[in-house]
């Protein structure tokens, strides 16, 4: 569903009208992280670049089994008290 949403509108030099690099930057700083970081999801490839990464799934790995030593020995001594 698009949602309009009201955007102000400041009052700029005709020579910042010829420039829309910088008019088109303005308006994209003003967008909120959240906003910038849907665009993000939705127009880039960051499935394919980042969750079939070997090195981020060795980290995962690696990880799951330093918690499931931390736990096992949390338990143990919980148990054995």
């Amino acid at each position: 569903m698009k949602t309009f949403v009201t955007v102000p509108i400041a009052v700029a030099p005709s020579r910042m009208i010829r420039q829309p690099r910088l008019v088109h930057y303005k308006i994209t700083a003003k967008k909120s992280l959240l906003k910038r970081f849907q665009h993000y999801i939705e127009s880039t490839d960051w499935e394919e670049r980042y969750l079939c990464n070997h090195w981020i799934d060795k980290m995962c790995l690696c990880g799951i089994v330093v918690l499931v030593i931390y736990f096992t020995l949390v338990l143990a001594h919980f148990l054995l008290k």
